[in-house]
């Protein structure tokens, strides 16, 4: 492969090209930018817990969102996860798809997967 000659290269693109970078501005944290409830989801584990019921895996923790907490066994995180999961790819989805909050409505993207 030969060399392209004609490729520009400048050294100003990119985000060298603004040097000096200052890097760990302290900027305040705003958790209102990032939603009502980021502020107040937090995870407390709780070691050598037991299940409660029928579950088969043991409680490792309490997950807390928004001022409730509710005790989680292993198999409930993943079924947490991966239902974030879906609804970020669902919500991407839509995006892409050109779906916005005056023509989405309120319809359930993932009620169809279950």
């Amino acid at each position: 492969m030969a060399y392209n000659r004609n490729q520009k290269h400048s050294s100003n693109r990119g985000p060298g090209g603004q040097l000096p970078i200052k890097h760990n501005q302290n900027k305040p944290l705003n958790p209102g930018r990032y939603g009502k409830v980021w502020n107040t989801i937090r995870f407390e584990h709780d070691w050598g817990r037991s299940s409660d019921g029928d579950a088969v895996t043991p409680v490792i923790g309490k997950i807390f969102i928004g001022g409730k907490t509710h005790e989680l066994t292993f198999s409930e995180t993943n079924k947490i996860i991966d239902t974030l999961r879906d609804a970020q790819h669902a919500h991407n989805v839509g995006v892409r798809m050109g779906s916005t909050n005056e023509n989405a409505g309120h319809k359930d993207f993932m009620a169809d997967a279950v």
